[in-house]
Parts: structure tokens; sequence; C-alpha cells
């Protein structure tokens, strides 16, 4: 009997098993054939029921559902690459085209964001495909069926919100994901932005870059226009509750002098009591471009969770590794690709010393093991996570090439026999053409660069 009902179920499901028909479902939201999947994973659900793949048919054949997930712009390995999770709120399934096409226009216009172009490089953009019985957002009485709770704040002028236990579940349906997400609310208004969740209300992606700035980037509000209760005004990354300029965040930038850069009380919807780096313009108040402080806590943001050094070969080695490479007469060729910002190259140096001369320093990333390799546990040589300074000439020092590779080739001729060290350590200058001074002028944490290594044995000639 139990074999006759497995026989009926497949042929209700059309004699797939349960994992191809969940694939097959996951293509027809892949190819935006969304009320097509709905059908699919219902069928799915009541054929399966018992199964892994029919449970999760079930949770996506509900009224409001995740249905699946694209990219919209792969810029490299997810491993390298800060992935932002774009989803739609309250996008009814007629409606869902609407919403692919906003998540389409997202990359291109942070791309025109002077700061977010220069590294749109670095980010990998992902849709999920989220159906909403209704699209309407909760309040004044209103209670409405969607994916992720949509709500009113109780703010000044209705700030929209959603579930964020809500996103993290649709979060946790990828393979892919750093915990950031934007969030369009189809019928809401304004934003709200922290923790990973950026939230706004209707289509306004100018909004969507201020929000990823508190989102991704930790930065707080620089208008003076009280919006909501806060509390007392807090010390962040671009406020301060101090307007003592040796105490700010940004001294550093008053001592270095950096134009327009300064102590401007009137931050975080306070008139009195807080203080930010510049009187106006910044993306944090209303303005288009990020300003020198913000800009700096973003590059610093982007490389914690980045390695400059996207691959190398041969794969290389940690210190602790005694293991080596034997140099022939064909010689060795050791490779690095670094990361390619948009508006300049990274500096890459190689270094090839004697066994006895080579500095301590901290381990190649392990990536493989972890999904996500934070560079500021790195070591703990002299400063958290910073490389050891070399007392010695680089063997090569140059930009890197156009095509983000850079080479260093070893001929048995050029060495005397012995042990080497070969290393490479490429660094972001944060210096775009044009620029007077680096974007970054204070890298506590060594997040700039990294560098890779390997042993080398060159035999008796």
């Amino acid at each position: 009997m139990h074999t006759i009902l497995i026989f009926v179920a497949l042929i209700l499901a059309g004699a797939d098993t349960p994992d191809e028909a969940l694939a097959k479902a996951q293509g027809k939201a892949r190819k935006l054939q969304f009320k097509a999947a709905q059908v699919a994973y219902t069928r799915l659900a009541r054929a399966h029921p018992d199964t892994a793949a029919g449970r999760i048919a079930a949770k996506r054949s509900q009224p409001s559902a995740f249905l699946g997930w694209d990219w919209v712009l792969y810029n490299g390995d997810p491993a390298n690459r800060i992935d932002v999770v774009l989803m739609g709120e309250g996008y009814q399934v007629g409606e869902m085209k609407g919403f692919v096409k906003l998540a389409e226009d997202v990359p291109g216009f942070f791309a025109r964001n002077r700061l977010l172009g220069a590294y749109s490089t670095y980010f990998n953009f992902l849709r999920t495909d989220l159906v909403s019985a209704d699209n309407g957002v909760d309040g004044f009485g209103r209670d409405y069926d969607t994916a992720l709770n949509g709500r009113t704040l109780s703010t000044n002028a209705g700030h929209v919100g959603i579930d964020t236990k809500a996103a993290w579940d649709v979060l946790r349906e990828l393979p892919e994901h750093d915990g950031q997400a934007i969030v369009f609310v189809r019928n809401g208004i304004l934003g709200t932005g922290g923790g990973g969740i950026a939230t706004i209300g209707g289509k306004s992606i100018k909004t969507a870059v201020h929000e990823f700035g508190h989102s991704f980037g930790g930065l707080s509000d620089e208008y003076a226009t009280e919006t909501h209760k806060r509390g007392a005004p807090r010390r962040g990354k671009n406020v301060t509750n101090d307007g003592d300029p040796k105490k700010a965040p940004w001294a550093h930038f008053i001592e270095a002098k950096v134009r327009g850069v300064g102590m401007y009380e009137g931050a975080s919807g306070q008139v009195r009591g807080a203080w930010k780096p510049t009187s106006g313009g910044c993306v944090m108040q209303s303005g288009e471009f990020f300003c020198p402080v913000c800009t700096e806590a973003l590059i610093l943001r982007m490389y914690s969770v980045l390695d400059p050094i996207d691959a190398s070969s041969p794969p290389a080695l940690s210190r602790q590794s005694s293991e080596e490479l034997l140099l022939t007469k064909d010689g060795l060729e050791f490779m690095v690709q670094p990361l390619r910002p948009t508006t300049h190259r990274l500096d890459v140096n190689w270094y090839v010393l004697p066994e006895g001369n080579t500095p301590l320093g901290v381990p190649n990333p392990d990536r493989a093991s972890a999904r996500r390799y934070n560079r500021k546990h790195a070591g703990r040589t002299r400063k958290p996570g910073r490389l050891p300074l070399m007392k010695t000439k680089p063997w090569i020092a140059h930009r890197s090439a156009r095509t983000g590779s850079s080479t260093l080739k070893l001929k048995l001729s050029k060495l005397d026999p012995g042990r080497y060290r070969v290393i490479c350590r490429v660094k972001d200058s944060t210096q775009p053409r044009g620029e007077r001074r680096p974007l970054v002028i204070k890298d506590l944490d060594g997040l700039l660069e990294s560098e890779r290594a390997w042993w080398v044995r060159v035999p008796e000639k």
C-alpha cells in the first residue's frame, strides 16, 4: 500500500522526485513565472508532505511567502564580496515584475554615488522573490497579510518598518548573504536602517543609500530635524556628543586640516548637544555624497570583511607551515589578483627574503574554513590585524595591472642556494586618480593591506 501511495504521489508531482520538483519550482520563480511557481510548490507540498522538499514547498506555498532568488549583479566570488540582498515587501503576485525592475535599478544607482561607485566591484546584489497576499502596511487599525509584516512606526512622520526576524528568516533561505538586506516596502514612506537591514518606503533608491549607511556602515544621521524620540545623543563614527575637537572620532581629519571637516552642532535629530564633521551635503544628512569622515568609515567597513587579495597561486600557506616549493631550471611563477576598484589600482609589493630575514606576521587566511573571514581578528602581532613593517625594499613594487593580476617569476640563476620566503603584499592606497589625499587617513587595524607568502627552496647548483 505504501508503494502505491508513493507511485500516486509521483504521478501527481509529474513523476519527479521531491528534490527535482523543488528545483523546478525554484526555476519557475527564477524565470519570473511567479504564479506558476506558487502552483508548483502547492503540488509538491500535497504530493510529498513528509519529505524535506515537501516541507519547504509547504512553507513557500503560503499566501505570503518566499518563492526563490536570483543574482541581479555578480561581480565575483561571494566569499570575497559584500553580498547585498534586495527584498520586496507588500508585492502581490501580479505586481512582482515591478519589484524585479526596481531591483535591477539598484546597482546602477549605487554606482552613481561617488564612493560606492569607486568600489562598486566589491558588491554583489541578489534579489529575493517575496510574494504577499496583500499590499498594505499595518497601522491605524488595519492589519495586512504580507511577507515581512510591514507596519507604520510611531515616529513623527510615520516611518515604515518591518519584522526584522522575518527578514532574517528569508536571509537564511539563501546560499550566499552577509546579513545585509535592503527591503523596499511598496506602500510605505521614508525609511529606517540598522543591524544589517535597511527598510525603504516606496522606491526611493536615494533613501536606500542613506539607510545603507546606517545598516552597513553603522553611520548616524547628520540632520538636526527631530523625526522621533532618540534619547540623548551618543558618540558614533560621524556624530559625537562632545564638542571638543580633540575628542571627536574624526579628530585625525581636523588635525590633518582636511578641507570642510570640523565641528558643526546639530545632528542625530538634535539641534543642540550633537556634533557632525561637515556643515552639510553628506548622504547621512540629505546630500548626494558621503562626507570624508563617512567615506573613511565605509571603506574600513568594507575591508573588515573583504581581503584586498582576491586570489593567488600557487595556494599560499600560513607562516606556521614548513612546506616549500622547489625552484628548478623551469623557474617558478607566483600570481596574486587584487580586488579592483573602478577609480584606482591597488599597490603590490613582492619580496624575496632569505630564511632568517622574514618578519613574523599574520597567517594567510583560510577562507575555505569559514563563510566570512573577519580580518580585524587576523592576528595579534603589533596592533590587531596589522602586518609587521618590512625593513627591506621590495623585489618588485608596482600598481596592479588593468587585468587585476600581478606575477612574480623566479629564475634559478638569480638566487643563491638556500631557503627563501616569497611574500606578496597588496594595499589599497584609497587615493583615486585626481584626489589630493587618501580617502582613509587612519587605519588602526591594518585593514587596507593583506599578504600571501610561500617558502621556496633553491638547490645547490
